[in-house]
């Protein structure tokens, strides 16, 4: 007999499949329409519409708990499909930390982030990439700031970004969990560089 919590997991996981189809072939039409919304498509506000999971790829090998899954693994190879063309990144200055640590290590950090704003408000801080980063550098109920010199950096739209510039993509999971994914060093989201934590 299954009972209620892995129904529930199931419904998660299909509602996050279709939901991934969904923004896989809103990028695919957007591809094919140059004029079209494409723009749009890289807005924070498109990008919290897309909510799917992607293994990611990293070089460094990360500490396994068992309460935690491994969320730094090998992204499979992406299908041969349209080709995304990438946003241009905003320049968005080095810190010592950003241009020396790894990128998974940056990405851990991110996570230790959201990881204390929950500790100190008892959920994560969700909104678009913007809203969550207001949220975390002191425009909280608390006033804490919780952005430290741990190589990331916000870029001059008021986003965090990854080490190679690029809008983190933060995905809400639930009240305790959140799925952050750092495009790479393609700077193009969903394809076989991303690295994405939990």
């Amino acid at each position: 007999m299954i009972r209620r919590g892995q129904l529930v997991l199931v419904l998660l996981v299909a509602a996050a499949a279709l939901l991934s189809l969904l923004v896989f072939q809103r990028k695919v039409s957007a591809t094919s329409d140059p004029a079209g919304d494409r723009a749009n498509a890289s807005s924070p506000e498109a990008a919290s519409r897309g909510a799917h999971r992607v293994s990611a790829q990293s070089s460094e090998p990360t500490a396994q708990t068992s309460e935690e899954p491994n969320v730094l693994e090998q992204a499979a190879a992406p299908t041969p499909t349209a080709h995304l063309t990438p946003a241009p990144a905003e320049p968005v200055p080095d810190t010592p930390e950003s241009s020396s640590l790894p990128a998974a290590t940056v990405l851990e950090n991110m996570r230790t982030t959201i990881r204390q704003y929950a500790a100190a408000f008892g959920e994560n801080p969700v909104g678009t990439n913007p809203e969550i980063t207001s949220a975390l550098s002191g425009q909280n109920r608390k006033q804490i700031n919780f952005l430290k010199a741990d190589g990331n950096r916000v870029n001059a739209k008021g986003e965090l970004v990854d080490t190679w510039g690029t809008p983190y993509f933060f995905h809400q999971l639930s009240a305790h969990q959140m799925e952050i994914r750092s495009a790479g060093p393609d700077h193009v989201m969903y394809t076989a560089d991303d690295l994405i934590i939990r």
